[in-house]
């Protein structure tokens, strides 16, 4: 029997917020319980709740690398979802992982958390967090799925993909990426991408500025024409953009893909 396989889209923005798209976050859902939530930028705990998510019940979190719209909305969660009565937390993610959660959560939040216990919360749910930094090729099993990294290109950060194999389905969440080799290889015939389509052409109303700094994005993002030729080159059955910028519409010819694309928004649910 085929059990439940999606990612609802948390948050398909950029750095820059708005109120139809908040920052990057994504929920991988599988089978009964099954879940990994992916990044959490700014805004991430209330999607979670638009999205019908139990606080407590997210336990694993998965993040693509250290950039601030990816991380914003991380210790919100971790104190949001210990409040809500989640009592142990694994997180995974690239170098950097480990000293972004001591410095944003343990060193900031100690004090408050020795508080809060001292009220009557469970000091399992702020101690029992396990974070590890995993470079390209960690693997794990979690909760009857086969987690993975991957290989990005988004100088100068570590940074990572992720994939989720679950009863013979294949899903690959990128973060933050350029066009890269590896990362094909990475994506070669899953049936779902979720991939980085922030560096769109500028529109020629914006300001010099804004123009030139867009177009510098490409350095270190894929452009959503990027994202539908990896699709194409990897055999992926449907590849999903995210990451957009305000006031900028994805434009791209997919006359030599075959497969699904479609423009991610807030709350989204894809099924795999």
């Amino acid at each position: 029997m085929t059990q439940p396989f999606s990612i609802p889209l948390l948050g398909t923005g950029s750095p820059r917020p708005t109120l139809d798209r908040h920052q990057p976050a994504g929920l991988v859902r599988w089978g009964e319980a099954g879940h990994m939530l992916v990044d959490a930028g700014d805004g991430v705990v209330s999607q979670l709740l638009a999205a019908d998510v139990p606080l407590e019940g997210v336990h694993n979190v998965a993040l693509s690398h250290m950039h601030w719209d990816h991380i914003l909305g991380y210790p919100a969660f971790v104190w949001g979802s210990w409040n809500a009565g989640r009592l142990k937390l694994r997180v995974t993610g690239p170098i950097g992982t480990e000293a972004m959660h001591h410095q944003l959560v343990e060193s900031y939040y100690r004090e408050q958390a020795e508080w809060a216990i001292d009220l009557g919360f469970p000091r399992a749910g702020f101690d029992d967090i396990s974070v590890s930094d995993v470079p390209v090729g960690w693997q794990a099993e979690i909760d009857g799925c086969q987690g993975a990294a991957g290989p990005v290109y988004h100088p100068p950060m570590h940074a990572l993909a992720y994939k989720f194999t679950y009863q013979d389905r294949t899903l690959v969440v990128t973060g933050d990426t350029a066009k890269c080799d590896e990362l094909i290889a990475f994506c070669q015939d899953v049936d779902v991408l979720v991939i980085d389509a922030c560096a769109a052409a500028p529109s020629p109303d914006l300001p010099p500025a804004r123009q030139r700094l867009i177009e510098r994005l490409h350095e270190f993002h894929a452009s959503p024409q990027d994202c539908v030729d990896i699709a194409a080159q990897a055999g992926v059955g449907k590849v999903v953009l995210t990451h957009h910028l305000p006031g900028i519409e994805p434009e791209f010819d997919a006359s030599n893909y075959r497969g699904e694309v479609v423009i991610g928004n807030d709350l989204d649910i894809i099924e795999i």
